[in-house]
Order: structure tokens, then C-alpha cells, then sequence
């Protein structure tokens, strides 16, 4: 016995040595980068010809700075983050203010202004203090003694969510309509005004907010960026956030609003022409942590030693962009103004873009080709932020921080070889300076008289603009009204002109007559910003319609998209319906301006539509869209009469019968999203007429006409009911069908309602392809009765437990019907059993030996990856488009496409929503509404859900990605698909040797 405890004690000492041995090994691979003093930091930068970078702040005078707002008299509040990211005993950030008492250009005096604030992340002023966004809060304050320290100090809103330490509330601003905005970022919130209790909390998840500073009035508005946020010179908005580095902001949530019967794929666009995740240029070497989290990853030095350097590392594009602030300055040469400048801040550099017009909105081009317009060599450069300055100059904020991943993205045992929070009192600040002289301008207008506030509106450099027309609308400066007229109509600038507009309407002094005047300015831009505040008074001023009315057909497809949402505020008039065809005539292919006349037609879908059918408009191929979208807005109204109407008309006039299948489907999607039926809706004699329509559908589905045209008649065949469908459909489920036409099946099949839609899926599931099996369990899991006719089957041995993704055994163990909950336990056992998944990636390590061919792994993506996968112009786009990961090692790739759980990013993760008829629908959350919920899954299949049929929405906290795509893939598929990735990046740009990834 003594021998055996001996042994035993032997062997444990000895696990515990080799456990130490390998975190002294680890501890050798992982060398802390040091940071470099403020003196040295300059020479690790490249800057863009013709510049120079100014270093005008660094610690001690700050500390972690991710957020800056100058005041009336140029003293700069600072936000300090010290605590990221991680929770405090005793939190550590602040906000302080910054002044340059010498006027060197440079600040030298540092007072802590508030402290003790967890993550803050974003300040603006008002009346002689500053707002703060400090998650779950935004507090005020102020100094009411002059020794620049908050006397005041007070929570004004409550509510928004902590979840995640880099998607908190940020960038307060001020609009040009008076209020002041905000980012609310991935984390959401249900937002209370905490001095106003009796107001009804307002969310904000997926949407950005508003509020008046006076009031603290709050809306939700359109939005949805991460960390970011800013405006062109003529308002219009953009935002950014990990990959996505720059997106437009283009339907206001107001004009969607109005139109419930409407619902817009989005509200926001992604505008780089060169993708979402454009290419970056970094010059800053790997850090030694990213080489081995990549090795730990799959486990296995030994295949390290034998990659090439470059294969160790993922490298090349963007996946932390951050700050995104269009320049707006007169300091730098005229080609820069306008130019949107972003950070990267896992990449150590700034990204610049230039915009140009494309239809209703723009696009953005890479300005610096292979090269960035500023990157630095060291580590520790984290710009984070900018801002425009009194100096029309760009400041830069720069975190820096040794590491600024989030700590989920990061193996615990490369964890305990790091300090996340190492340069927590370590930041800088640069001015972004053109070569020549230094601009200097001392601002003092605290006190400055209205007069000279109403002249700086028409400054070349936006923030004097800002901060005139910001001081103007605090004081309530009424009595401007006369010198802010005169400044419009005298035109010494379109902006001066604009800045006059808006603050007058700020201030409640704008008079119809102005908005008038505005609308016929030379200058495009005034137009269509005259155009938005014209937007409510159209209402009451009947003769103001007869000036927008011309917009409709303005030579600039800007001006006529806002025209088209400013006409949506004139319901009775005929000659603003008019215009808006007119409108969808011109812009028939504009996507974003087919919504802005879409919202704007609230109950009058099919007046609307009798004007586009004139002319065979709608049977052309720019025309499709806008049937579609009327149809579907039509049979959402539930207008018996209506829709009635609308089919008899189908056979009242020669029309071929895919134009009538056409608008059968779109008038009977929109009756489901109103929770009626295209059946219960139509007279008897009407619903009989579609007799034949529906025979015809049901010939086209089962013939080998193109797959396109059958999937629309396998629609119509589900539209007419549980007979023909329960007999046509299940068939058409065989994987020899493509896959097209299988899907169409299934979403036909979950129409019907009863037990023998279970029987039929059930009954062809061995005959599906792999793609066809995930959306058949979203068939049977939306409804508790086929969820039961699924277990029966895995209970009878007729479907293999093996076959149930983990997502969907999640559903089941968690489930609220305690029976389905008992059953799920019996027949797949407790969620806590390990995961298996290192022992597939083990397996399929053979994978990584040698090369892979190209060719054959473009045939391994079209099967396997293309359902939910863009890459180089193929597949649909659900998940991340691969050219994101192209740069990625291969065991990086492997372990991802084997183990798509191991990290996922907030907006891959997979929701359950519950609608009030009992279903359960699952899918990313693609976009949403003040109407709507489009979720979206694999193959592209979208689907819409009304606010007001949702019960209950939850994260699963699993990715969209299902588990087990091995079982369809060899070692050898995956050779050749990690091969195709791989090779994806020479669509765009190479980017520089020895860079690394940025953060998740």
C-alpha cells in the first residue's frame, strides 16, 4: 500500500512538473513587447507624403483615452478607459480636461475633471459641462466653481447593456438638428430617463438614439455600428465596426416607421468598394501571443516548426476598425476634405478613403494604394478615435495599449503570460499636421456675442461651424432669427447657407418661406438637407409641396432620394404620388431609393401600383421589385376589398401567368406577415379562379423547366394549400433535385399545417443533401408538434441521434415543454457530455500535409461553404464573406470550419424567436425595425417577422455554423478547400509581409 501511494505521489508530482515545464516553454515563446517612451514613438511612424504627425499630448497628462470633444474655448475633455477590459473593484476611468496654457499647439495642463467611472467611452458639451456615456449609463456634469472639477454630477439615462466590453455606448455628438446622438453598439439596451420616470423606457437594440439636452426627450433612430461614428459636411452619416470600416447610415428609422406595411432589408450599407473588410497594409511585426495562439489552437508545434513564416500568421484585412471620422478642415489641401479616415487598431495604423456619389448614396474607394496613409511599426499604437479640431486639423487618439484584444479571444494558458491591462496609464495624442506652417486658432467663444456666433457659420473649418451653431441653440438665441435669414439669403457659402437653415429650425424660427428658398438653391446638397427639413411641414404648409414637387426630377439622385422621403408626409395629394412614380420610374434600379418611396406610401400600395402598370413597367425587369414589394404590401393591410380586387384584375386583362403568380405570392406573403390567409381572404369564386394557376404550378415544379421558375411555382404550390402540397412537395425533397428547388419545398411545406408535413420531411430526410437537411430542421423545430414526430423518429432508431446539430440540441434540452425537455435528455443525455470536437480536428490534421489543389477546393466550397459564404463574387452572403479569413494560417482555417463554436462574433450568433401563433423561427438577426425582424439562414433564406407577432427573442449563444461538416468532407476536401481560401487574397491587394491579424 505505502508503494502504490508512493507511486501515485511520484506520478502526480511529475504531471505537476511536466504542467510547469510547459508553462515555462510558453513563458520563453511569449516575450512582452516594451513599450516606447513618447520620444521615441514618432520615429516608428510611416505618414503619407505631405504630412507630419505632432505628438500634443502624452502620459502622464493622459491615460488610455479612447474619446475626446473640445469645449466653447478649445479645453479638451478626454475620456480615459483605464479599466479595459476588464470589471473593477474600484473603477479607474475618467473624464479630464486638457488645456495648452502656453499656445504652443501642445496641451501642458491636466485636471481630472470626474473619476471613478467603469468603461467610459464618449463626451460631449452642453451649457458649461459635458455628457458622458458611461455604460449602463449617461451621466451630466458640470463645474459650477471654476476649478475645473465636476461639482455636479448625475445620471440622466439608465439601462444600457455591459455584456460586452467593446460594444458599449459611444460617440455622444452633436446633430445638426439640435439634439445630441448617440451610438448604442452591439450590447443594446432598454433606456429609462431616470428624472422622468413616467416616461416609457425606450430599446435601442440594433439601433442608434437621440435625445434633446433640455428635455432629455429620447428616441430610438436608426444606426448600427460598433465604435464610431460621423458625419459629412451635408449630414450624412456613417459608422463603422470590426471588419465593416465604413458603412452608411441611409433609411431614417422615422421614414421607415410611418410605413408598417414596409419592411426595408436594411437601414444601413456597407460602402467600400473594395468589400466590408477592405485590405490594410500594416508595417508593425507580429506579436509573439497571435504566432502561438495560432499553434495552441490545433496543438501541435511540431507542425509550426515546418510552416513558412507567413503561413504562421493571419494577416491583411480589416477586423478592427474603429473611430471612422470624415476630415472636415481647411488645414490640409482641398483633395482631403471629405475623406473618411478609420483606424485599425489591431493592424497599428489609419486607413483613409475617398467618397463619391452612386445613386442614393456613396462609395468609398481606397485612397492610398498599397500603402496605408498612416501606419507605425510599433505594437502599442491603438488609434482608437479622431477628431476634427479647431485648427481644421485631424486629431489622433491613440489608446495605447500592449494588448487590445478581448479576452475571450485569447487561450487562458497564453493569458497568463499577458497583462491586458498593461499601458492602462500610458496614451497619446497627435495632431495630423500638413507640411508648411502650423495652424493656430485660440478659440474664446463662451462668451462671444450672437453676431459673431451667426458669422463663424460660415467658416471654412466645421468646428467653428458646430460649436457656433451648438452655443446659439443652447442659449436659445431667438433673436438671431434676422442675422441667420440674412446669412441664408445673402449665399456667401452652400454651408454657411445650411448652417443657417438648421439652426433656425433649432431654434424654431424657420419659416416656410426659408425652406422654400433653400429648395431651389444652386447647390445640390442645400437642396436635398432642405429637402429633410422640409420633411413635417409639407403637412401643414399645402403650398410648400408645390416646391418639392420639382425634386422629383432634380438631376441628383440624392436630392430625388430625399424627395422621395419627404413626399411620404403628404398622404392626400395626388400630385405627390405622381412624383414618387416618377421617382421609381428613373431610380428603378436603386435599391435604397425604391425604399424611400416604399415607406412613403402608407396605404396607398395600390394607387401606386396602377401608376407603374401603365406602360408594361412591371413586367420589365427593373420592374419585378417594385410588384413584388407592392403585392406584399398590399395583402398586408388585409384590405378584403383591396385584394380582391387586385386578383380579379389578374384575369381581367391578358397577363402571362408567372406576372400573376407573381402577385398571387407577393399579396399572400404579406396576408402571413399580417397573420391572415390569402384563402380566407378571397371569395370563393376568386380563390376557385386560381384553380388553374395552381394546377399549371404544380406541372412546372415537377418538370426540368430552369430552377428559378420552379422554385416560384413550388411557392404557389405550397400558397394553395395542404392538398396539392403534402402530394407534390415531399418528393421534390430528394437531393438529386437542386438545391434551389429542395428549399422552396420545405419553406412550402411549413406553411401547411398537421402532423403529415412532420410524416413527409421525415420521410425523404435520408434523400436530402446536407444543406436541405439544416433548413428541414428548421421545418420541423418551428412547431411543437413536428419537434415531437422528430423525437419519435430518434427514439424509433429511424434517425440517427448523430444527425441533430448541437444548436438544435440546445433547443431541445432547453425547451419550455418539460416532456420534449425529458424525452431530449433520454434519447441525447445531458448537455454537460465533452465536446468532441478536438478529436475530429485531430483527425482531420492530415489536412495540413502538403499542398491542396485550388481547383478542387472551389468544388469543395460550391458544396459545402457556398450556402452561407461569398468568395470572389460566388455564394450567398450569411456568414463573413472568406476573403476575410484568406489570410488566415491553414490549422487556423481548419479549426474554424471544424469547430465553428470555439469563437463566435456577436453578429454570427444564432436567435430563437418565438411568434405569438406558436412557432419558433431561428436565424442571424440581419437587420431589424421599428416593424420588423428579417432573420436570415444558410442558402440566403430570409424571413420576416413582424414585431407584433414576436413573443419572445433569444440568443443561443451558438453560431450559425453547424457542427460536423466533416461528415461530408474528407482530410483530402479540406486540403483543397483550405488551399481555395487561402488563395482568395490575390483578388485584392497583397498585403505586407510578416503582418498579423487584428482582433475578433
Amino acid at each position: 500500500m505505502l508503494k502504490r501511494i508512493q507511486g501515485l505521489a511520484l506520478a502526480t508530482w511529475l504531471g505537476a512538473a511536466s504542467m510547469v515545464g510547459a508553462q515555462d516553454d510558453l513563458a520563453r515563446e511569449l516575450p512582452r513587447i516594451p513599450a516606447k517612451e513618447p520620444a521615441e514613438a514618432l520615429a516608428t511612424f510611416a505618414v503619407h507624403p505631405g504630412f507630419r504627425l505632432d505628438q500634443i499630448a502624452a502620459e502622464p497628462l493622459v491615460k488610455s483615452p479612447v474619446a475626446v470633444s473640445y469645449d466653447a474655448d478649445g479645453v479638451l475633455y478626454v475620456v480615459e478607459m483605464r479599466g479595459y477590459p476588464f470589471l473593477e473593484d474600484k473603477p479607474s476611468g475618467s473624464v479630464t480636461r486638457l488645456e495648452d496654457r502656453d499656445g504652443d499647439g501642445r496641451f501642458d495642463s491636466r485636471v481630472v475633471f470626474t473619476d471613478g467611472l467603469m468603461w467610459p467611452t464618449g463626451v460631449v458639451p452642453y451649457d458649461g459641462g459635458v455628457f458622458i456615456a458611461v455604460a449602463p449609463e449617461i451621466l451630466y456634469a458640470k463645474d459650477t466653481d471654476g476649478d475645473g472639477k465636476a461639482d455636479v454630477r448625475k445620471v440622466v439615462f439608465t439601462g444600457f447593456e455591459t455584456g460586452n466590453v467593446q460594444g458599449l455606448v459611444n460617440s455622444l455628438h452633436w446633430g445638426d438638428d439640435g439634439w445630441i446622438h448617440g451610438v448604442t453598439s452591439s450590447n443594446g439596451g432598454l433606456i429609462r430617463t431616470v428624472e422622468h420616470a413616467d416616461r416609457p423606457a425606450v430599446s435601442v437594440r440594433g439601433r442608434d438614439f437621440r435625445f434633446k439636452p433640455d428635455t432629455l426627450e429620447l428616441q430610438a433612430i436608426s444606426g448600427g455600428g460598433q465604435f464610431g461614428f460621423t458625419t459629412d459636411d451635408w449630414g450624412h452619416e456613417f459608422t463603422c465596426g470590426n471588419s465593416n470600416h465604413i458603412r452608411q447610415i441611409v433609411l431614417p428609422s422615422r421614414d421607415v416607421e410611418r410605413n408598417p406595411a414596409y419592411v426595408p432589408p436594411a437601414v444601413i450599407l456597407d460602402i467600400p468598394s473594395d468589400g466590408p473588410s477592405g485590405p490594410v497594409f500594416r508595417i508593425s511585426d507580429p506579436e509573439p501571443w497571435r504566432i502561438v495562439r495560432t499553434r495552441q489552437r490545433v496543438a501541435d508545434p511540431e507542425m509550426l516548426k515546418r510552416l513558412s513564416h507567413t503561413e504562421q500568421f493571419a494577416f491583411g484585412y480589416f477586423t478592427s476598425a474603429t473611430g471612422v471620422t470624415i476630415y472636415r478642415g481647411s488645414a490640409y489641401p482641398e483633395a482631403y476634405r471629405g475623406n473618411a479616415f478609420v483606424g485599425d487598431v489591431g493592424g497599428n495604423l489609419v486607413h483613409r478613403k475617398t467618397l463619391k456619389v452612386a445613386g442614393a448614396t456613396y462609395v468609398a474607394d481606397r485612397a492610398d494604394e498599397g500603402v496605408e496613409f498612416l501606419a507605425s511599426k510599433d505594437n502599442w499604437f491603438r488609434p482608437v478615435n479622431f477628431a476634427n479640431t479647431p485648427n481644421g486639423t485631424l486629431l489622433v487618439v491613440d489608446m495605447y495599449r500592449e494588448t487590445i484584444e478581448h479576452p475571450i479571444s485569447i487561450p487562458e494558458p497564453i493569458k497568463k503570460h499577458l497583462d491586458l491591462t498593461s499601458g492602462k496609464d500610458r496614451g497619446r495624442l497627435y495632431e495630423l499636421l500638413a507640411d508648411g506652417p502650423r495652424p493656430l486658432r485660440k478659440p474664446r467663444l463662451s462668451q462671444a456675442p450672437a453676431a459673431e456666433l451667426v458669422a463663424l457659420l460660415a467658416d471654412p473649418d466645421a468646428w467653428w461651424r458646430e460649436t457656433a451653431q451648438r452655443l446659439l441653440i443652447e442659449r436659445k438665441e431667438v433673436s438671431a432669427a434676422p442675422a441667420l435669414r440674412k446669412l441664408a439669403a445673402d449665399r456667401p457659402t452652400a454651408l454657411a447657407r445650411l448652417h443657417a437653415l438648421w439652426t433656425m429650425d433649432a431654434l424654431g424660427v424657420l419659416d416656410d418661406a426659408d425652406v422654400a428658398m433653400s429648395l431651389a438653391d444652386p447647390d445640390p446638397r442645400v437642396r436635398e438637407r432642405a429637402a429633410k427639413l422640409a420633411e413635417g411641414r409639407v403637412i401643414s404648409d399645402r403650398a410648400l409641396i408645390a416646391n418639392v414637387l420639382p425634386l422629383a426630377d432634380d438631376p441628383d439622385p440624392m436630392v430625388r432620394f430625399q424627395a422621395a422621403l419627404t413626399l411620404g408626409d403628404v398622404n392626400d395629394d395626388r400630385r405627390a404620388l405622381d412624383a414618387l412614380a416618377a421617382i421609381a420610374r428613373r431610380d428603378a434600379g436603386d435599391r435604397w431609393t425604391r425604399a424611400a418611396v416604399l415607406t412613403s406610401i402608407g396605404g396607398r400600395a395600390p394607387d401606386l401600383l396602377a401608376r407603374l402598370a401603365e406602360g408594361g413597367f412591371l413586367a420589365e425587369p427593373e420592374g419585378g421589385p417594385w410588384l413584388d414589394d407592392l403585392a406584399t404590401m398590399i395583402g398586408q393591410a388585409k384590405d378584403a376589398e383591396v385584394i380582391e380586387k387586385v386578383v380579379a384584375d389578374l384575369f381581367a386583362k391578358e397577363l402571362p401567368d408567372d406576372l400573376r403568380g407573381r402577385v398571387v405570392l407577393a399579396v399572400g406573403a404579406g396576408l402571413k406577415r399580417a397573420r391572415g390567409s390569402l384563402k380566407a381572404t378571397l371569395s370563393e369564386a376568386t380563390w376557385k379562379r386560381l384553380d388553374p394557376l395552381f394546377d399549371a404550378a404544380v406541372e412546372t415544379a415537377e418538370s426540368d423547366q430552369p430552377a428559378g421558375r420552379r422554385a416560384v411555382a413550388v411557392a404557389l404550390v405550397g400558397l394553395s394549400g395542404p392538398d396539392r402540397a403534402l402530394e407534390a412537395l415531399p418528393p421534390l425533397l430528394d437531393a438529386r433535385q437542386p438545391s434551389e428547388i429542395q428549399l422552396a419545398s420545405l419553406r412550402a411545406l411549413a406553411e401547411q399545417g398537421g402532423p403529415a408535413v412532420a410524416d413527409g420531411v421525415l420521410g425523404q430526410w435520408k434523400a436530402m443533401s446536407p444543406s436541405a437537411r439544416r433548413e428541414a430542421a428548421e421545418v420541423l423545430f418551428s412547431r411543437v408538434e413536428w419537434i415531437n414526430a422528430l423525437l419519435e423518429a430518434v427514439e424509433s432508431k429511424r434517425l440517427a441521434t448523430a444527425e441533430i446539430d448541437p444548436l438544435r440540441l440546445k433547443q431541445l434540452r432547453e425547451h419550455p415543454d418539460a416532456t420534449i425537455r425529458d424525452r431530449a435528455l433520454k434519447s441525447f443525455g445531458s448537455a454537460d457530455a465533452p465536446r468532441e470536437r478536438s478529436a475530429v480536428i485531430t483527425a482531420y490534421r492530415a489536412a495540413l500535409d502538403g499542398e491542396g489543389d485550388r481547383e478542387k477546393g472551389l468544388a469543395v466550397y460550391l458544396k459545402a461553404c457556398a450556402t452561407c459564404h461569398r468568395a470572389e463574387g460566388q455564394g450567398v452572403e450569411v456568414g463573413p464573406d472568406l476573403a476575410t479569413v484568406a489570410a488566415r494560417s491553414p490549422e487556423d482555417i481548419l479549426t474554424h470550419v471544424l469547430d465553428p463554436n470555439r469563437e463566435v462574433a456577436a453578429n454570427y450568433l444564432n436567435y430563437n424567436v418565438a411568434t405569438v401563433d406558436g412557432r419558433v423561427i431561428s436565424g442571424l438577426i440581419a437587420s431589424e425595425s421599428a416593424a420588423a425582424l428579417v432573420l436570415k439562414r444558410a442558402e440566403g433564406v430570409a424571413e420576416v417577422v413582424p414585431r407584433d407577432q414576436i413573443e419572445q427573442i433569444a440568443s443561443t449563444g451558438i453560431s450559425l455554423m453547424p457542427e460536423g461538416l466533416e461528415q461530408d468532407l474528407t482530410p483530402a476536401d479540406l486540403k483543397n478547400l483550405i488551399a481555395f481560401v487561402r488563395s482568395i487574397r490575390s483578388a485584392s491587394p497583397a498585403p505586407a509581409q510578416g503582418a498579423a491579424t487584428a482582433p475578433k
